[in-house]
């Protein structure tokens, strides 16, 4: 690959690259210093479309192509579930009952909140079910042709977060958006 192809595909720009003298050159002296905490004038869609349409998704997709995407799609819920299931086991929660569970699922954080657009439709000391009809991840994945790729990487690990978090929490969902459903329909019940 070419070292203009690569930089193509690279999330960032200069990062101390070749072409760092040029910018500076072009600019007519040193950039000024930015400052990572700085606030962006971007809307979450663009986040979403920066962090995966631009790079990520293509790059999943070349993966795909060259390993053979079945395989691929198989090998990402494998690893992925794997990962989220070991993160969720390990997790320091205190007490891993249906409460706890669901008492976290309603404090979202705020990439959550804004990536989702959702209705809880029962929650009940006995279930949590709740049908999302708008989602970022299903947007970027789905623009980009690999719903998927999105689904083995994004939706799939909740069922291994749930095996994680306890082993008798229940997901059932039967459809999600980045598998081309008209929502994602989540119900939680744990076994007594």
């Amino acid at each position: 690959m070419s070292r203009r192809k690569l930089f193509s595909v690279l999330p960032a720009g200069c990062l101390g690259c070749a072409t760092a003298a040029r910018c500076d050159a072009q600019a007519g002296g040193p950039a000024p210093a930015h400052s990572s905490t700085e606030k962006a004038d971007m809307t979450w869609e663009d986040v979403f479309r920066f962090a995966f349409e631009k790079d990520l998704v293509p790059v999943l997709k070349g993966l795909a192509a060259e390993i053979g995407r079945e395989k691929f799609v198989r090998m990402l819920q494998d690893v992925v579930g794997g990962i989220a299931e070991q993160k969720m086991a390990k997790s320091p929660i205190p007490k891993r009952d249906f409460a706890t569970f669901t008492g976290n699922l309603r404090q979202l954080p705020p990439i959550m909140q804004h990536a989702l657009q959702y209705e809880v439709l029962e929650d009940s000391p006995q279930a949590l079910e709740y049908r999302v009809t708008k989602c970022l991840w299903a947007k970027s994945f789905l623009e980009g042709g690999a719903g998927d790729i999105g689904y083995a990487m994004v939706c799939h690990p909740d069922f291994a977060v749930a095996a994680g978090f306890n082993p008798k929490l229940k997901l059932t969902r039967e459809k999600t958006l980045m598998q081309g459903g008209d929502c994602c329909h989540f119900r939680y019940t744990m076994e007594t």
